[in-house]
């Protein structure tokens, strides 16, 4: 049976990549990929996006690129109020200022045990987020979530128990560690391999406390061909973990799997038909 149509809005910092798909059964089909280069401010750009490229009638997901803030901890287990509470206050504490206002989101699920919860809370500039929401409400869509970057790799990826992602962020590079769809550990490293490679160790020794086990391989994307060359000891060191099984159709076959930005519409499209939001 064929699921509702979904659009996936990625905005890197040089091209706007839009992914249309449905799914058939349990299979992810990909029926139309758009790319445009960047030409002004988020809202401009995705207001025209959306306005040549857009439906109104379909759920629309959108993310762009930022740098990664966000932290995972234990607590005491809380009701949605008080977790609602505590995450406005500490995510205000740990990442918000006068400089660069912040958004603050959270996620949560059961802990190590029955008295303890995991949270996660992440943090997104109030400008960018208002850009992106207006460009995309202003050209008539339906935007019913805005998604962190690089979050929807987990999608891409499979959810994997534990997985790596090595990315780039600006003139750095982000290392962080997935399990199943919330980051509970990762920071920014310059980009000899041999950072990256004790940056790996990092996040999972840091991540050893929530029981994220080892990880299960790497994703590196993003990078120019050269460094991802440099780069292949670490999936040497950890095996790499491939995007899941699409089936493409029509203009999907546009699809580029190397493009980091092309990936965050499509792992954000996957989240859109897996879980609804």
């Amino acid at each position: 049976m064929k699921s509702k149509r979904v659009m996936a809005i990625a905005i890197g910092n040089d091209e706007i990549v839009g992914i249309k798909a449905y799914k058939m059964g349990k299979t992810v089909v990909v029926e139309d990929v758009i790319a445009q280069r960047r030409r002004s401010e988020i809202e401009e750009d995705t207001k025209e996006f959306f306005e040549n490229y857009g439906e109104s009638d379909i759920p629309v997901g959108c993310v762009f690129e930022s740098p990664l803030q966000s932290v995972h901890m234990e607590t005491p287990k809380m009701d949605k109020l008080e977790q609602y509470l505590f995450t406005k206050r500490e995510g205000k504490r740990l990442f918000d200022s006068e400089e660069c206002p912040v958004a603050i989101d959270f996620a949560s699920r059961p802990g190590t045990t029955d008295e303890l919860m995991f949270v996660l809370i992440v943090a997104l500039e109030r400008k960018q987020i208002k850009q992106a929401a207006r460009g995309i409400q202003q050209g008539g869509g339906n935007l019913c979530v805005i998604d962190y970057w690089p979050a929807p790799l987990a999608f891409s990826r499979g959810r994997e128990s534990s997985m790596l992602c090595i990315t780039p962020e600006e003139d750095k590079v982000r290392v962080s560690l997935w399990n199943d769809k919330f980051c509970t550990s990762h920071t920014l490293v310059d980009t000899d391999v041999e950072t990256v490679l004790a940056a790996c160790e990092t996040v999972y020794e840091e991540s050893q406390k929530f029981n994220v086990p080892y990880p299960k391989g790497a994703v590196v994307v993003g990078f120019k061909e050269e460094k991802e060359t440099e780069y292949e000891s670490i999936l040497e060191k950890y095996g790499t973990i491939e995007q899941v099984s699409i089936h493409v159709v029509d203009r999907g076959a546009d699809y580029n799997p190397q493009n980091i930005t092309h990936e965050m519409a499509m792992g954000l499209a996957i989240r859109l038909l897996t879980d609804g939001k």
